[in-house]
């Protein structure tokens, strides 16, 4: 089978220690039934340690939300014991991701990690592929259905990587495929009527933003402390301008197929839409001056949307209802967020 991923996740690299925000703290992390089925025949003190460990097939979080096998150090002590082959399936796959589609799996690194979110805005967007050895899909889709969500991601991709197009006319295009293809299948999905007053909409949006369940506790202090200043953001560097149409091309390499299992083309682009008119919009309330503190912006904001279940269905939920979540809504907004004029919001 072909498997299909961004040329930079060849690149990945997990910094350990060196991270600031670990993927060993915060987060449940659960054992899959066969690194379970090893970790129970472990002998000796780092056996016992294990099994002391675990209960109803997850680690025991310290009070500090810390994985119990994370020293000091910021390194796994799993990993220097019995070997990176002996991690749990989630501890040595993250942050990749992976999609099946028939004779056909893609993959990349998810925006959450730091490392791979400086490695998503650092580099061209471009997708490499190899054979690889057939792995069963999780779920039948029509082929028909496949071919035309495929075809409007390349689409949508050229767009995005055309650099004659501004991007508020991109996303604009984007959003209008995604809205043309999903009348033409037959599926529904509900859309609000009406354009909202952009200002009125980017408040609602970081409004709805901050309702919802935080991963860091820190982040719903962080939007509220953005919404009280949206009316005076400054405008960002074109420099950053490649940044925003990555993270775009991110969301959609990893969503819009999706679409084939569940029909929803519309709110997976409105997803990817949102994110960068949010992040955008961030990167000018924060004064965002590197590399690295926009890929940290663009993290914090993946870690409490596409990586909470319960997060992304509500947004996918309310882009169905919401008049500021509607597709002109998100047009207008793009066009005021990436106007060649940004002294205001």
């Amino acid at each position: 089978m072909i498997y299909r991923t961004p040329t930079y996740c060849r690149d990945f690299r997990c910094i350990a220690g060196e991270c600031k925000d670990s993927c060993c703290k915060g987060w449940e992390i659960d054992i899959d039934a066969e690194t379970a089925e090893y970790y129970s025949r472990v002998d000796g003190e780092f056996g016992e340690r294990l099994r002391s460990s675990i209960k109803n097939g997850s680690f025991v979080l310290t009070e500090e939300e810390r994985c119990p096998f994370l020293n000091m150090e910021g390194l796994c002590d799993i990993y220097t014991e019995l070997g990176e082959e002996n991690l749990c399936r989630i501890c040595s796959d993250h942050p990749r991701y992976y999609e099946w589609f028939g004779t056909v799996k893609e993959g990349g690194t998810g925006l959450c990690c730091e490392a791979a979110a400086e490695l998503i805005l650092s580099r061209p967007f471009a997708l490499c592929e190899e054979e690889i050895p057939f792995e069963e899909a999780a779920g039948s889709y029509d082929e028909e259905l496949f071919s035309l969500v495929y075809n409007a991601r390349e689409e949508m991709f050229g767009i995005l990587c055309s650099e004659d197009m501004p991007l508020s006319e991109a996303v604009c295009r984007c959003l209008d495929i995604a809205a043309e293809i999903q009348q033409s299948i037959d599926v529904p999905c509900p859309e609000a009527a009406g354009t909202a007053d952009s200002s009125h909409a980017l408040r609602e949006i970081f409004g709805c933003l901050y309702s919802l369940e935080p991963i860091d506790e820190n982040w719903q202090p962080y939007i509220k402390s953005r919404m009280d200043i949206l009316g005076s953001a400054q405008p960002v560097s074109r420099d950053y301008e490649p940044y925003l149409r990555r993270l775009m091309l991110y969301f959609l390499f990893r969503y819009l197929l999706k679409s084939v299992y569940d029909g929803g083309i519309l709110g997976y682009t409105k997803f990817a839409a949102l994110s960068i008119i949010v992040i955008g919009t961030l990167y000018r309330l924060d004064g965002c001056s590197s590399l690295k503190s926009c890929a940290e912006t663009a993290k914090n904001y993946s870690k409490e949307t596409e990586y909470s279940v319960e997060n992304m269905a509500e947004l996918l939920e309310d882009f169905g209802k919401e008049p500021f979540f509607s597709t002109a809504s998100l047009k207008a907004l793009a066009e005021t967020a990436f106007a060649e004029n940004m002294d205001e919001i």
